[in-house]
């Protein structure tokens, strides 16, 4: 099972999925519903912290107390 990044082409948000079926990827944007989200590759490639960034569906490093990432310095 691939963890791929992805990066929607109208927000810009970028996140991260696990696939469960290497050739269904994700058909829209979590944050903005957008169609066919633009594949960015291997998740491995980025650091913890930018990883759970891409997984929060609220906002970009904005400290949420939902997100569990604290805001950028």
């Amino acid at each position: 099972m691939p963890i791929l990044s992805y990066r929607c082409k109208e927000c810009g948000k970028e996140f991260a999925k696990i696939l469960l079926n290497p050739n269904r990827p994700p058909r829209s944007c979590p944050v903005c519903g957008a169609a066919e989200p633009e594949e960015l590759g291997p998740a491995f490639s980025q650091d913890m912290i930018s990883l759970e960034r891409m997984m929060c569906s609220s906002c970009d490093s904005c400290g949420d107390s939902s997100c569990g990432v604290a805001p950028a310095s």
